[in-house]
């Protein structure tokens, strides 16, 4: 089958996989569409209809990606890949901060792609057999994960040695957990852990962002937040992550997973 009819196939497939999610299975369809509503203000009716459809089509080409990980390819800017080398090679600790934007899962070939080891916090599932699937597929390629609640004392256990390490930041942390800050048009509270873990081991901290550059391709995006976590002030990390992220998902809202109760 040549490339182009390939691609109008799968096109076909996220289309059609998009509209039983999201129209026929109504997977969180209430949270989306309140979530679009309340991030995006000023938009009308249609404007939010075509973000609510485009979300569930990706969320389809996000799900075979997963489930064909050898399909999509990671490509590494230029900057992203002479940065972590200079910082690994100074032997720096490194903290990656990123969103659930994008198929942040291609990630767990960044080990491949740098040459490099690189470690990921990780919630176990609480199915047994979700969780043996996702820990498989997540470390194929080499990627270390490390369980969230022992991440702390692993990456303090670390100080002195070089490490390389993924923290997926976006979720809810609860009101006793968060720095307050608006987000999206809306009171918020960002998760502080990362920053608090940077500062102790004065890391190297940066955003990544992932853009989508064709039909299975993704580019990663090297932002720097600080160069040494113990310069930054207070807040900063978390803030300057959380705008960095916010500027990432206004530039195009469907990459973003609206499906989770972000704000509770």
């Amino acid at each position: 089958m040549s490339l182009a009819k390939t691609k109008t196939l799968m096109n076909r497939i996220y289309n059609f996989g998009g509209f039983l999610i999201g129209k026929i299975l109504r997977y969180r369809s209430a949270v989306v569409t309140q979530n679009l509503a309340r991030s995006f203000p000023l938009s009308d009716y249609k404007e939010l209809s075509l973000q609510h459809q485009r979300f569930y089509r990706n969320m389809c080409r996000l799900i075979v990606e997963l489930l064909l990980p050898g399909r999509p390819e990671l490509i590494l800017s230029a900057d992203l890949y002479r940065t972590l080398h200079q910082q690994y090679r100074a032997d720096r600790q490194i903290i990656l901060l990123l969103g659930h934007y994008g198929n942040w899962e291609i990630l767990g070939k960044l080990p491949l792609q740098l040459g490099l080891p690189i470690q990921s916090l990780y919630k176990p599932q609480k199915n047994r057999w979700v969780d043996r699937f996702l820990q498989r597929r997540r470390g194929q390629y080499g990627l270390r994960l490390l369980p969230s609640q022992q991440a702390a004392k692993i990456l303090l256990d670390q100080t002195g040695h070089p490490s390389i390490t993924l923290f997926i930041a976006d979720q809810f942390p609860g009101t006793a957990n968060g720095l307050a800050i608006d987000f999206l048009q809306q009171p918020s509270y960002m998760f502080m852990g990362p920053e608090r873990i940077a500062k102790r081991l004065d890391a190297y901290v940066a955003y990544i962002e992932l853009q989508a550059i064709g039909n299975h391709k993704w580019k990663a995006n090297l932002q720097p937040i600080c160069l040494r976590a113990t310069d930054s002030p207070d807040g900063h990390i978390t803030t300057s992550y959380t705008r960095k992220l916010e500027k990432s998902i206004q530039q195009d809202p469907s990459w973003w997973l609206w499906s989770h109760k972000r704000w509770k």
